[in-house]
């Protein structure tokens, strides 16, 4: 007997692997729409509070994802699964960390007082954009009330969206709107803080989460087709199929992601003034915002699925208890 036949096969292939993909896929997707839920909620004392907990769950769910990664691409030595799990676990957890919380931290140092002011004014403006009765520099953002299934997309995203502006280029195009002004007491300092991070945070978290969770769906779904290939042909052909599998079906998932686009991704309002301020004055945040504006309406539905089937609703509270000095 050949050592090619009596060899283990590869990690990507093996049970193990398989139920931990198919967990941690179930974990990030439903955090993801989870974020999206609240990122959509009033900014009240009590949602700034769990978006702080989501703040700390997003690193956490990220650094799980890119240990599973790390697990599939390193070349480990001779170790217990245990091992090295862990240690791709710890690794992937000391690089996501403090890499994502770096990103927030900096975009938001960076912020202007008409940065904090814009992200207050966007949020307060979130009522008539889903209406369709808003303009940004006399541009449309959508034709009429937006889409029921874009509608939780762009409620937790439009105040991330228009950041690269200033509130005078928010036009709102209703008699009722025009009137209001979107003025009332003027906010507190810590209120326009916590309204930046929320609308700097939230995008940063829904992307990579979104991203995570779906190279390690496409790792899983790669992963049972190859075992399935383990049973059929010869070990050669099996091996070079099976290592085309992961990266065919993550173009897939991406262009799927991408392309369709929806009709608030497409406006004059997004496509001619949002988006192009934000690549110029935020080009650390537009990535995340492009990408999550695209991906998740692509993916709401399966997502929600996700959420409410196999965590029940899961509210992810606070992952544990932190003290006013290590708040995010």
């Amino acid at each position: 007997m050949t050592a090619s036949t009596t060899a283990p096969p590869p990690l990507a292939l093996q049970p193990w692997f398989l139920t931990l993909l198919a967990a941690y896929a179930v974990l990030e997707l439903s955090f993801n729409h989870r974020l999206l839920q609240l990122a959509g909620n009033a900014m009240t004392e009590d949602t700034v509070q769990q978006l702080r907990h989501m703040e700390l769950w997003a690193r956490v769910v990220s650094g799980l994802g890119l240990a599973l990664l790390l697990m599939r691409l390193v070349r480990w030595p001779r170790c217990s699964r245990l091992c090295l799990a862990l240690g791709c676990t710890a690794l992937g957890l000391l690089v996501m960390w403090p890499l994502q919380k770096a990103l927030v931290d900096e975009i938001v140092a960076r912020a202007t007082p008409q940065d904090m002011l814009m992200s207050v004014q966007s949020h307060l403006s979130t009522g008539e954009a889903l209406k369709g009765r808003m303009e940004l520099r006399g541009q449309p953002v959508l034709p009429g009330p937006v889409p029921t299934e874009l509608r939780p997309v762009m409620r937790a995203l439009w105040s991330s969206s228009v950041l690269g502006l200033s509130p005078e280029d928010l036009e709102a195009t209703s008699g009722v709107g025009q009137l209001s002004g979107w003025m009332g007491a003027m906010p507190t300092t810590a209120q326009m803080q916590d309204a930046y991070r929320k609308a700097v945070m939230t995008p940063v978290a829904l992307g990579a989460s979104l991203w995570f969770g779906m190279l390690n769906l496409c790792q899983l779904f790669a992963g049972l087709a190859g075992w399935c290939l383990l049973r059929v042909g010869t070990w050669p052909a099996r091996l070079q199929v099976h290592r085309s599998l992961l990266p065919v079906s993550l173009l897939l998932c991406s262009a799927l992601s991408w392309w369709p686009g929806n009709v608030w991704s497409e406006s004059p309002g997004f496509s001619q003034v949002a988006r192009p301020a934000l690549w110029q004055n935020k080009p650390f945040l537009a990535p995340f915002v492009d990408w999550s504006l695209r991906a998740e309406p692509a993916w709401s539905d399966p997502v929600a699925w996700i959420h409410h089937t196999f965590l029940r609703g899961y509210e992810f509270q606070d992952p544990w208890p932190l003290s006013p000095q290590e708040q995010p």
